[in-house]
């Protein structure tokens, strides 16, 4: 039994899932599991400067370095500033790839927040985990050059995959 290395993730203000895993020497690679309407709940609204009750488009992607299954997450974004983001996400497979289509050429983080947990069934069949094995679940918020919200995001990490780094910058 071989245990692989662990990725290096860094958590830094441009934080750029592709550009991490590329810079490891792994091939990025995104797959859309499914996109749809939402509606922004309180906290959903909160975070991204809506009212309660505004429309939502909300992202499930699964985020692969070569072929094994790194993180899934489900992004959130403004219906009205974001029209159709779902199949623009299928289309090109990367969020920031997705901003610049909307002309947003630069965004930051400006909130992370890591947690663990047990990943649930469907978390460990789309990351091709055991029941029962850890995640990491990263709760972030990246805004624009005028710190308006732009997405708010929920990834799971397979925790045997990945290790982070914080960087201060």
């Amino acid at each position: 039994y071989v245990e692989a290395q662990r990725l290096a993730y860094p958590l830094r203000s441009r934080t750029r899932f592709s550009e991490i895993v590329g810079a490891g020497g792994h091939e990025p690679r995104g797959q859309l599991i499914e996109a749809g309407d939402d509606i922004a709940t309180r906290e959903l609204a909160q975070v991204l400067g809506l009212k309660t009750g505004a429309p939502l488009i909300r992202i499930e992607a699964l985020r692969l370095a070569d072929r094994t299954p790194i993180c899934v997450s489900t992004t959130w974004l403004s219906a009205e500033r974001f029209p159709d983001a779902g199949s623009v996400f299928a289309n090109l497979r990367s969020m920031t790839k997705l901003l610049a289509h909307y002309g947003i050429r630069d965004y930051r983080r400006s909130t992370t927040r890591i947690t663990a947990a047990i990943a649930d069934a469907t978390d460990a069949a789309r990351l091709d985990l055991a029941l029962g094995r850890p995640v990491l679940v990263v709760d972030a918020t990246d805004v624009d050059p005028a710190d308006k919200p732009l997405v708010t995001k929920r990834s799971r990490f397979a925790a045997e995959r990945v290790e982070f780094l914080v960087e201060n910058s």
